[in-house]
C-alpha cells in the first residue's frame, strides 16, 4: 500500500511539470486523508433511502409521468420508450463505472432520482402552472414542426438554430421519430442532466484528485433544485450538459495541454454558446483569466505557451461576448445603457409572488448577490411551494458553515488554474443574475448553473480528521477497493 501510494505521489510530482501554475497546483493537490469509511457507509445509505423511496412511490409518479394529461400526448409509446431509455441507461452506467463501485451506486440512485423530478414537475407543470411553463410551449411547437415537415420538408426546421429556436427544431425532431410522447421527451431531457451530473464528477476528480468526490458526487447529482429544474424539456438541462463538458476539459487543461482537452473546451463552449450564449461568454472569461492571472511553468516553455496563449484565449473571449450580445439582443455600447437594461430587466422579473429586492438599487443587487446562493430565506417564503427551495437554502447555509475552513484554505489557492477558473465564473455569474433578476423562481432555475461550481469550491478539500483518530478499515475491502482503483486512474487524466 505504502509503495503504490509512494508511486501516486511520483505520478502527480511529475505531471505537476506540465501544469499552468504548477506550484499552486501543487500545493492544493497535496496529499489528503481520505473521507473516512463512515461517511462513505452514510452516503450510501442515502443512495439506499433515495431508490427505495422512489420505489415505495413508484405508482404515483409513474401515474404523474403517463397519466398527467393523457388526452393532449400518446400513452402507449411513451410506455414502450421510457423503460427502453431506462434499461438503456441502466446498462450504460454499468459499462462505464465497471472500477468504480460507489460512482455505480450513485449514477443509479441519480438515473431513478431523475426520473422522479421529471414526472414531479410534468404535474407541477400541469396542476400547479397551469401548464403555463416553457416545457408545454416547446413540445406544442414542435409538434407544429413535424406537421409542418409533412409539407414543406426539412424546410420546416428553420434558424436560427439557437437558444429558443434551437430547442423547439429539437422537439420537432424528436416528434418526428417519437409521435407526440411527451413524457418520453421529458426522460430524454432527464437522461441528459443525468450525464451532466456525470460530467461534472468526472471534471472534479481530475482537478482535485484528493478532495471529497463522495460528498460531491451526492450533491451534484442529487440535490433536488438541481433534479427539479434540469428534468425537463428545455435549456436548462443541455445547458448543464455543456457547462460540464467545458468544466471537464479545462481539468484536463489543467493537469496537461493536449488535443483531447481543447476539443472538449471547444464543444462545450460552441453548445453553451448555442443554448445561452451569455453563459458561455462567463466560461470563455473564466478560462481566460488563469492564463492571465495564474503561476506560470518555469522556464521558456511556459512564457512562450503564455505569450501564444493568451491572445488567443482573450481573442475567442472577444468573439464569444459579441456574438452573445447579437444573440441575446444586447445592443446599449454603454455603461448608462446597461445599467438601465439591467434595471429594465430587474422590474420586469418582479412579477406574481416571487418578487424580491422591489425597489432596490443596482448597485444594491450586485452586493447582495453573493447571498443569492441562499435565497430564498425562510422569511421569504410566501407559499408552500417555497418551503422545499428555503430548507435547501438552510441546509447550504449549514454545510458551508461546517467547511468554512476548507473553503478557505482552498480560496486561498486562487492562483491554481481551475480554483480560479471556478472563482471566476461563480463571481461573474453571480453579479451578472444578482443585478438582473428579482423574481425567486427564476432566480432557483437559473442558479442551478453555478451551483456545481461553488460545490467544487466547497469539497475541493477534505474535511481532516480528528487528531489522533486511527484508521478504520474498511468493510469486505471495498473502499480500499474503490481507493485503489481511482488513486491509480485519476493522475493518469482518465
Amino acid at each position: 500500500m505504502h509503495a503504490r501510494l509512494g508511486s501516486v505521489r511520483r505520478q502527480h510530482q511529475t505531471l505537476g511539470r506540465g501544469q499552468m501554475g504548477n506550484s499552486a497546483t501543487r500545493a492544493i493537490h497535496g496529499r489528503i486523508r481520505v473521507a473516512p469509511p463512515g461517511n462513505i457507509t452514510l452516503y450510501l445509505l442515502l443512495f439506499k433511502l433515495v431508490t427505495a423511496i422512489s420505489i415505495i412511490a413508484s405508482p404515483f409518479w409513474l401515474g404523474a409521468l403517463f397519466f398527467t394529461n393523457p388526452q393532449n400526448y400518446s400513452v402507449a409509446s411513451s410506455l414502450i420508450c421510457v423503460p427502453l431509455l431506462a434499461a438503456v441507461a441502466a446498462v450504460t452506467i454499468a459499462h462505464f463505472t465497471q472500477s468504480d463501485s460507489y460512482l455505480r451506486r450513485l449514477l443509479m440512485a441519480g438515473l431513478v432520482a431523475h426520473m422522479v423530478a421529471s414526472s414531479v414537475f410534468l404535474w407541477v407543470g400541469y396542476f400547479i402552472y397551469g401548464g403555463v411553463a416553457d416545457a408545454f410551449h416547446y413540445w406544442t411547437v414542435g409538434l407544429q414542426l413535424a406537421e409542418d415537415f409533412q409539407i414543406v420538408g426539412w424546410g420546416a426546421f428553420h434558424g436560427p438554430y439557437w437558444s429558443t429556436n434551437l430547442i423547439n427544431n429539437i422537439c420537432g425532431i424528436a416528434s418526428l421519430l417519437l409521435g407526440d410522447a411527451l413524457p418520453t421527451l421529458f426522460i430524454v431531457f432527464s437522461l441528459i442532466s443525468l450525464a451532466g451530473g456525470y460530467l461534472y464528477y468526472r471534471a472534479f476528480t481530475i482537478a482535485f484528485p484528493d478532495g471529497d468526490r463522495w460528498l460531491f458526487g451526492l450533491l451534484v447529482l442529487l440535490s433536488p433544485s438541481i433534479l427539479f429544474w434540469s428534468s425537463f424539456v428545455g435549456k436548462d438541462s443541455l445547458i448543464q450538459y455543456f457547462i460540464a463538458l467545458t468544466c471537464l476539459g479545462f481539468a484536463r487543461l489543467t493537469q496537461q495541454l493536449g488535443a483531447k482537452g481543447v476539443l472538449l473546451c471547444a464543444v462545450g463552449l460552441a453548445g453553451a454558446l448555442l443554448v445561452r450564449a451569455h453563459v458561455a461568454s462567463m466560461l470563455a472569461i473564466a478560462i481566460t483569466f488563469p492564463y492571465v492571472a495564474g503561476k506560470s511553468r518555469a522556464g521558456g516553455a511556459g512564457t512562450a505557451a503564455r505569450i501564444l496563449l493568451i491572445p488567443v484565449l482573450l481573442g475567442g473571449t472577444y468573439l464569444l461576448i459579441s456574438q452573445a450580445g447579437n444573440l441575446i439582443d444586447l445592443q446599449n455600447d454603454n455603461s448608462e445603457g446597461i445599467f438601465q437594461e439591467a434595471d429594465a430587466l430587474t422590474r420586469t422579473s418582479q412579477t406574481g409572488g416571487s418578487a424580491f429586492n422591489i425597489g432596490t438599487s443596482l448597485p444594491v443587487r450586485i452586493a447582495e448577490s453573493p447571498f443569492l446562493l441562499f435565497r430564498p430565506f425562510p422569511w421569504e417564503m410566501r407559499n408552500v411551494m417555497s418551503l422545499a427551495p428555503a430548507a435547501e437554502s438552510i441546509g447550504w447555509m449549514l454545510l458551508f458553515w461546517f467547511r468554512r475552513r476548507e473553503i478557505w484554505l482552498t480560496l486561498r489557492r486562487w492562483r491554481d488554474p481551475y480554483v480560479a477558473f471556478l472563482l471566476v465564473y461563480s463571481v461573474v455569474f453571480l453579479i451578472t443574475f444578482g443585478g438582473a433578476i428579482s423574481n425567486l423562481g427564476i432566480l432557483l432555475r437559473q442558479r442551478i448553473m453555478v451551483t456545481p461550481f461553488v460545490l467544487m469550491l466547497i469539497c475541493a478539500r477534505q474535511k481532516p480528521r480528528v487528531a489522533g483518530a486511527p484508521e478504520r478499515p474498511a468493510k469486505n475491502g471495498w473502499f480500499a477497493r474503490v481507493r485503489a482503483s481511482r488513486s491509480e486512474r485519476i493522475p493518469n487524466g482518465a
